[in-house]
């Protein structure tokens, strides 16, 4: 019999994602099917989500931008949410590992994966995949919180003193983040999730991967995260995989010196698997 999901009563599961948010929703059933959380709430228009899966309440609003998705997660999760934390995803990070949850965790109030780089030295964190507090969701209604983009340095670099001072917020150590999550630093053992579309030969089987970039919109593989899933995927021999991906930067128009490169590394593969089987290897 499959083992019965975690209970996380005190959590409830959202994404805000008015693009993709068929994406947005299987990342989400990826987190419930081993988790069973107090509430799932994906924030979307209803035109796009005409009938939201069971389990999952709709919320219809309008988030046309990046900036606005930031001001949204700053000032618009508050009305919403009931319970003590909120489990932030987006189509590219989910839970992978829900025995890796430490109830400690709850006696934070913002946890993300540690950034590759610190920024104003802060390394924490990442709030594509990362667990807020009722107690941060009040402080950010704070008039005198600056809402800047991104909505993650705005928590934890811009307006860290004045939420930890004012408000007693808690954001997680290095230590703690590394355990919870991993974005683009390498993670030394097993998270509770992960975010980057770059991460998904971790966390996908060579099957599941193949039809993920099979049905990626073309939109999504214009930036850089894609960019690396299609260097991974010519390293690791996936060839027709990565001429899926790379054809779809083709369709767009891109002809950047990225793109550009990552045809030249495919069409040496594809040269050297050719010579490879003519000798016998």
């Amino acid at each position: 019999m499959p083992a019965m999901p975690m209970q996380l009563p005190e959590v409830t599961l959202c994404c805000v994602d008015t693009r993709d948010p068929a994406l947005a929703l299987w990342a989400m059933q990826r987190c419930m099917r081993q988790i069973r959380f107090a509430d799932a709430i994906l924030f979307s228009s209803a035109a796009l989500v005409p009938s939201p899966p069971p389990g999952v309440r709709l919320i219809d609003v309008q988030v046309d931008t990046i900036e606005a998705y930031s001001r949204f997660m700053l000032r618009g999760l508050t009305p919403h949410v009931r319970t003590s934390h909120v489990l932030v995803v987006q189509w590219d990070g989910f839970v992978r590992d829900a025995s890796r949850w430490d109830p400690t965790f709850l006696e934070l109030d913002y946890i993300g994966a540690p950034w590759r780089e610190p920024i104003a030295g802060q390394w924490v964190g990442n709030g594509g995949f990362s667990l807020r507090s009722r107690r941060l969701l009040d402080a950010l209604l704070d008039p005198e919180v600056q809402i800047t983009h991104p909505e993650d340095e705005a928590i934890c670099v811009t307006n860290r003193e004045l939420l930890g001072v004012r408000h007693g917020v808690r954001i997680a150590t290095p230590e703690v983040a590394r355990r919870f999550s991993y974005e683009r630093v390498e993670p030394t053992a097993p998270t509770f999730g992960f975010h980057g579309l770059f991460n998904f030969p971790r966390e996908l089987s060579a099957a599941e991967l193949s039809d993920f970039v099979a049905a990626l919109p073309e939109r999504l593989t214009r930036g850089l995260d894609a960019h690396d899933l299609c260097t991974w995927l010519i390293g690791a021999g996936r060839l027709n995989d990565a001429h899926a991906l790379l054809d779809k930067r083709w369709r767009l128009g891109m002809r950047d010196r990225r793109t550009l490169r990552l045809a030249w590394r495919l069409r040496v593969a594809r040269w050297r698997r050719r010579a490879a089987a003519r000798n016998g290897n």
